[in-house]
């Protein structure tokens, strides 16, 4: 298959279709501007609406600061604090805490959360009417509409107890005259009635019902949660937060429909946590101090022991002030022996906690070992001093330690008493949550922002959808650099040629095909039946554009494909020229129809051919009939010079498809066809011949063979890429030789006013001198 050299492209894989440069973004959003406008203007509305409709909810948040965890329960001093377990939890544990079940269950029973109550609304109606109604006066019922809520009910549960095989069970509340109430199950099965503010219980349910203001008939939802699940839906309302990183001050948030409701329980919640933090600390101050009063008396026994030793002694050695260096030897074991019994004594609590393989353990049995070590080699400096200067500093070292640890015990333990009766948990309140005056949702700057984005984004994205998706090609270039076939027209939508439509011409049923004269050296028909204006040679009777309207912008792109075409002939093996395209509607048979007069205004001859012998219509061009044409000839029917018609176009001659034969493949297979072709082309300067679709059926690849060049039309947004690049492969497949295509009905954009230069240019037609 060849095809025209001098416009072939190479393919560019930056170019196809879909990869789209700035500039042609740019122009694709303006040709559509206005549906990105209408898409964001129906987005914005929805936003307005969403605004209008929605509830309104507000937020209510409590400040509360935790102290940091104290590391020294004993009140004794450690050598390496780092290295014990902190004896209360770090500010980012206490956030866990907060939202744990043991903080937010009690506040669930207080309020109910464990049970939802929905009014049945009327979809989007009942949303409406409730925006106009007051809380506990129930709205009269729109358009009849008894059994819905319309705005203004309230109900409030006070205890609600379903058997387990009804937890999460969509249940109908109704409201009754009277203050009355029912209570239906999943079918609709009557589980309990009863009055509101009374105990009422029956199979298995029981329920207090506080408060309903409602109509009689109005009905709710009611759904009893399980337990678990209503931590974790109530839990997800919650939102617990470090005001600064590690820095102890932790928020709470909630939100809620109700500003008063929602500040409510935000305290409650916080109250909660402070009644949490305040039990878990007495908790663990009164099991140090039990440790605490379990090691008194032996620490004051030891204290006892070591005064009586030094007491003794010093009576019977009468003993004198220590020297320097026994002061120095006195000093330092003081404060390794302290330190030895702190760390024995924090171990004894560790392991009432920890097992002996713990790591904290191990930490004291190491800091224990190097403190051991530290000591031998701290005794073994002083071994030369005398034994009875030792022995005296040993046993004053034993008395001060021994005094040491027993006092600080008191103390701490004198400490945890008092603490274990206050009511500090730890943690306090820096600002309690307050009445919230504006809702936090929705957010109408960011909602109509967001809408707006959304809207162009919508906008943008339905164009590139459509221009993808759901229309097929529009770019004249993806065909010559996806395919490598030349265009060589881009061909505006006319609006002129909607005015010659056939649907506002029709054509007389009376009208019989013209009869050709013999003995002529070039045909010429003569007009018959109502015709009167077939006979003249301006083409005012057609409804071909290029005869009509010859300055139409899209004639002058005709004229281009005109003088292209031309030149491919050249190189052509004849002058038989097929127009087809991939699907129907492409505007085969306008481009041949116009291409023919076209041709002709330059003195040629050219002859017309309609070989869609199935469908084909170009006879309501020249406002003819089909009958009488080329099915005729080529079943031997007529002879061709009697198929031959004038068109009211001087130098253009016509054969239409004549009346619809049952088989037309099996007619353009015959010899007589390429016979006929042959013996046209060389009666006339050049043939063009209209055919079916190329993908619908097989005639246009019989026709491909014979013809010496083929124009293959597209239509903007008509045919898809797969369909393009099928007929090009098809027309290979059958030996045809593809001239070039024609881009035709682009609609006019912003971005292709281009196109409007020739009209400009030929603005002035009307003034110019007609040389005969």
């Amino acid at each position: 298959m060849d095809y025209y050299p001098s416009n072939s492209l190479s393919p560019s894989a930056d170019h196809e279709r879909g990869q789209l440069s700035a500039k042609d973004m740019i122009n694709l959003m303006r040709d559509h501007i206005w549906e990105i406008l209408v898409a964001t203007v129906v987005v914005v509305a929805l936003a307005v609406a969403y605004i209008f409709i929605a509830p309104p909810i507000y937020s209510a948040d409590v400040l509360i600061r935790v102290d940091p965890p104290e590391q020294n329960q004993l009140g004794i001093a450690l050598q390496n604090q780092e290295t014990l377990p902190p004896p209360a939890p770090a500010p980012s544990e206490e956030m866990a805490v907060m939202r744990s079940r043991s903080v937010l269950e009690p506040v669930i029973e207080k309020y109910r959360f464990d049970v939802s109550v929905t009014p049945h609304m009327f979809p989007l109606l009942g949303d409406i009417a409730e925006k106009f109604a007051t809380p506990g006066e129930p709205s009269k019922p729109w358009l009849g509409l008894k059994s819905f809520a319309w705005g203004g009910e309230r109900v409030q549960v006070g205890s609600l107890d379903v058997p387990q095989n009804l937890e999460e069970e969509k249940l109908k509340l109704i409201a009754l005259d009277g203050g009355r109430y029912e209570l239906r199950g999943p079918s609709n099965e009557l589980l309990v009635s009863g009055m509101v503010g009374v105990p009422a219980s029956a199979n298995g349910v029981s329920i207090v019902l506080k408060q309903l203001d409602a109509r009689p008939g109005t009905s709710f939802e009611v759904i009893r949660w399980n337990d678990l699940d209503a931590v974790k839906r109530f839990a997800n309302t919650v939102k617990v937060s470090d005001k600064v990183k590690d820095s102890g001050l932790i928020e709470i948030e909630y939100t809620d429909k109700s500003p008063a409701k929602a500040t409510e329980v935000t305290n409650a919640l916080a109250e909660q946590y402070l009644a949490t933090a305040i039990a878990s600390r007495q908790s663990n101050d009164t099991k140090t101090l039990a440790f605490i009063n379990g090691e008194l008396p032996r620490l004051l026994a030891d204290l006892r022991k070591a005064e009586e030793a030094l007491k003794s002694y010093r009576s019977t050695s009468n003993s004198m002030q220590p020297t320097a260096e026994a002061q120095s030897f006195l000093q330092g074991g003081i404060d390794f022996d302290r330190q030895i019994a702190s760390l024995q004594l924090q171990r004894t609590q560790l392991l009432e906690r920890f097992t002996p393989t713990s790591r904290w353990v191990q930490n004291i049995d190491t800091q224990l070992a190097q403190l051991n070590k530290a000591k031998g080699e701290f005794d073994g400096r002083f071994r030369s001093m005398p034994t009875s200067e030792r022995e005296s500093v040993d046993l004053i070292r034993a008395q001060k330690v021994a005094e040491t640890i027993y006092l600080g015990m008191v103390q701490k333990a004198e400490q945890l008493t008092v603490r274990r009766a206050s009511t500090s948990g730890g943690a306090h309140v820096v600002d309690s949550a307050v009445r919230p005056h504006r809702p936090v949702k929705p957010n109408r700057p960011v909602v109509l922002g967001g809408g707006v984005v959304l809207g162009l984004l919508t906008g943008v994205f339905l164009v590139f959808m459509r221009r993808h998706v759901m229309i097929g090609v529009t770019d004249p270039r993806y065909v010559e650099r996806r395919l490598s076939v030349p265009v060589l027209g881009e061909v505006l939508f006319s609006q002129q040629q909607m005015r010659l439509d056939p649907s506002s011409a029709g054509v007389p049923k009376k009208a019989l095909p013209p009869v050709l004269k013999p003995g002529l050296p070039f045909p010429r028909a003569e007009p018959v039946g109502d015709f009167s204006d077939a006979g003249t040679l301006d083409g005012v009777g057609s409804r071909v554009l290029a005869a009509r309207f010859p300055h139409d912008p899209s004639v002058e792109a005709l004229r281009a494909v005109r003088t292209a075409l031309t030149r491919d002939l050249a190189h052509a093996p004849n002058n038989i020229v097929m127009v087809t395209g991939p699907t129907p509607s492409a505007g085969k048979s306008f481009v041949a129809a116009n291409l023919a007069v076209l041709h002709a205004e330059t003195g040629a001859r050219v002859l017309l051919i309609d070989a869609d012998m199935r469908r084909g219509h170009l006879a309501s061009f020249f406002k003819q009939r089909n009958r009488g044409g080329l099915s005729e000839v080529l079943s031997n029917r007529m002879p061709v010079r009697n198929a031959l018609r004038h068109v009211g176009v001087e130098g253009v001659s016509f054969i239409s498809c004549g009346t619809r034969p049952a088989n037309p493949a099996a007619l353009l297979m015959q010899q007589g066809f390429r016979d006929l072709l042959d013996r046209l082309g060389k009666q006339f300067d050049l043939v063009i011949v209209d055919t079916p679709p190329f993908l619908a059926v097989t005639d246009a690849s019989i026709i491909a063979s014979e013809a010496g060049s083929s124009l293959l039309v597209l239509r903007s947004g008509m045919q898809s890429e797969e369909e393009i690049a099928d007929t090009v492969r098809k027309l290979a497949r059958a030996e045809g030789r593809i001239a070039g295509a024609v881009f035709n009905g682009i609609p006019l954009r912003r971005s292709n006013r281009g196109y409007g230069y020739a009209t400009n240019y030929a603005s002035d037609h009307g003034d110019v001198e007609t040389v005969h």
